[in-house]
């Protein structure tokens, strides 16, 4: 019961708060209306799974990852153990059976890894820039846990 309310929450949540950025990034809901028109067109003027795709309509794909980036549903904490064995993290020895923790929220709105955090881009998420965060401290935002 507890996963099923989890999944319908935080899935409205985020659906809401996507129309919100929409709403208020005119620019940002004219591309998207312009991505998914141009991929209906290509699929003979239907919705189907491939076309909602990350390689078919990254432009959504970006505006989904900075909706959750910047209002969250839940701003969830990871935590894992370090069980295996002692690990470098830039720089910085974490030693084994020691406890990570990752905050998904502050991460993203660091100015140090983010630019402009408080504004909607949802650029930062496109290939060429998830490319470009690669080997820096920001590539943390790429993490799967993020």
């Amino acid at each position: 019961n507890v996963s099923l309310v989890a999944a319908i929450d935080t899935t409205s949540s985020l659906l809401s708060w996507n129309m919100m950025h929409l709403a208020l990034n005119p620019d940002v809901q004219e591309k998207l209306h312009g991505e998914l028109t141009e991929s209906i067109r290509k699929a003979g003027g239907t919705i189907n799974a491939e076309m909602l795709r990350r390689g078919e309509s990254s432009y959504l794909h970006a505006v989904l990852r900075e909706t959750h980036r910047l209002t969250p549903p839940a701003p969830i904490t990871v935590m894992k153990e370090n069980s295996l064995d002692d690990v470098e993290m830039h720089g910085s020895k974490v030693p084994k059976d020691s406890l990570i923790c990752l905050d998904a929220f502050s991460v993203g709105l660091d100015p140090n890894l983010v630019d402009k955090p408080q504004e909607f881009r949802p650029e930062r998420w496109l290939p060429s820039a998830i490319d470009a965060r690669k080997g820096t401290p920001a590539e943390v935002l790429d993490h799967p846990y993020y």
